[in-house]
């Protein structure tokens, strides 16, 4: 008779040679690759949690965490701070700020997730997104490719310690899960049960502010309780570990560009009992589902995911000038604005400088600079573009072998889905400089 445990790893090696980025992630590793297999190895005969495991590893490239001890005098020095009631809430905000120019260089310590993360941590992540998933009353409605990227990953942005985040927040967050408030309309429902932890949290996190400078983000599920300051994502991020923590299906969402040219912005996102997707307009502040400022326009919404997405891995790969585009987000300004397909006509003389097919679209800002909110492609004479969102101002540009460069005049997408040309002397006053005026098809 064969010894079982080698049985298990020539099935593990056999999913490996047939799954070409399965193998990749796993070289990717290095010496953690025994890790990786080890989890594949656990799961051989339970085909969910098998896929699951995949999942994980196969888009791990595009995870990155900082380097083991790295972050640790930082966070060391934020836990005093915060820790010390003899400072006010505004001068621990000033010493995070303080402390965190001495610690500016940990963006060059970094590392992929793949060779640090151990296979006891994966099992643990997996055991419980799976129990959760079967046996949880509030996610128990998704499908198995919901559960994928709305509660199996291990972390929701890059850089989130892989610590045991979701035991810590229901420890700190969760008395309300076990003395629900028991009403015929709203108890053992996805909206009630996350409002309820929404409302808990916003009580028990004693936040004095937001601001758009606190230091470096504390991504550590103890610091993130404790924080006293932080900024919109900083909120949105501990919202949506909470919901998961609970077994509540939640995304991130972000735009680039926020409502009416303001700072980019992110939120949270969960699946109801209807697997329809309710929004936060902020973070644990607003109430989910009440609608997400629908007076409000926007050039692009992206959504965080753990999944790697395709075109943006195929735009790493090919295009000469590399924009830090990531790796691990997708597309969804349909779910949120009126958009439309551009096909932007590009003078000869601009495009013989143009030394790559991909070009670039960029939104006008407040303070008049632009922003790059996406990437299209150049094809028959027109740069060609996909999902903008409409009473936005636009330009595009491309790369000329050196930089980026504007190649074509800025526009206005307006509400009809007609482009409006404007002069560059005019980009403050668009009504007085118009000279073209078609609809795109």
């Amino acid at each position: 008779m064969k010894h079982p445990f080698r049985i298990i790893h020539v099935v593990a090696l056999t999913l490996v040679s047939c799954n070409a980025q399965l193998r990749q992630a796993l070289e990717s590793a290095g010496s953690n690759r025994s890790e990786l297999e080890a989890v594949l190895e656990h799961y051989c005969g339970q085909p969910h949690k098998l896929a699951a495991a995949r999942f994980l590893i196969e888009n791990m490239p595009a995870h990155y965490s900082y380097t083991p001890g790295a972050i640790d005098g930082y966070y060391a020095c934020a836990d005093r701070i915060l820790a010390d009631t003899s400072l006010s809430p505004e001068q621990q905000h000033d010493s995070l700020l303080s402390i965190s120019g001495h610690f500016r260089n940990l963006t060059d310590s970094t590392v992929p997730d793949a060779r640090i993360i151990s296979a006891a941590y994966m099992i643990d992540n997996i055991d419980r997104t799976y129990r959760l998933w079967t046996a949880c009353p509030w996610s128990g409605h998704i499908t198995f490719q919901e559960y994928l990227e709305w509660l199996l990953p291990y972390k929701a942005c890059q850089f989130q310690e892989l610590d045991y985040w979701a035991d810590s927040l229901l420890a700190y967050y969760g008395e309300g899960l076990e003395h629900p408030v028991r009403n015929d309309v709203e108890y053992n429902t996805v909206t009630g049960v996350s409002d309820m932890l929404r409302r808990e949290a916003l009580e028990k996190t004693d936040r004095h502010g937001i601001y758009t400078e606190s230091g470096l983000p504390l991504l550590s599920a103890h610091l993130l309780t404790h924080m006293t300051f932080g900024d919109i994502p900083d909120y949105a991020l501990l919202a949506a570990l909470l919901m998961r923590s609970a077994g509540i299906p939640a995304v991130l969402d972000h735009t680039p560009v926020g409502p009416r040219y303001t700072a980019a912005t992110t939120w949270f996102t969960i699946l109801d009992d209807r697997c329809q997707e309710q929004h936060s307009e902020w973070d644990l502040s607003t109430n989910i589902g009440w609608g997400f400022f629908p007076y409000e326009r926007g050039p692009k919404v992206f959504r965080y995911t753990y999944a790697i997405d395709r075109r943006i891995r195929k735009y790493h790969r090919k295009a000469r000038y590399r924009y830090p585009f990531k790796l691990n987000q997708k597309d969804v300004t349909t779910k949120y604005f009126l958009t439309s397909d551009l096909k932007i006509p590009i003078d000869a003389g601009q495009r013989r400088i143009l030394k790559d097919r991909y070009v670039y679209i960029e939104c006008a800002l407040k303070d008049s600079t632009w922003q790059i909110v996406d990437f299209g492609m150049m094809k028959g004479g027109c740069a060609l573009f996909r999902n903008m969102g409409r009473e936005v101002m636009y330009r595009v540009a491309g790369y000329d072998g050196n930089s980026l460069t504007p190649v074509s005049s800025p526009f206005i997408l307006h509400k009809d889905g007609t482009v409006e040309y404007i002069s560059p002397d005019s980009v403050n006053s668009p009504d007085s400089g118009r000279f073209k005026n078609n609809r795109l098809q």
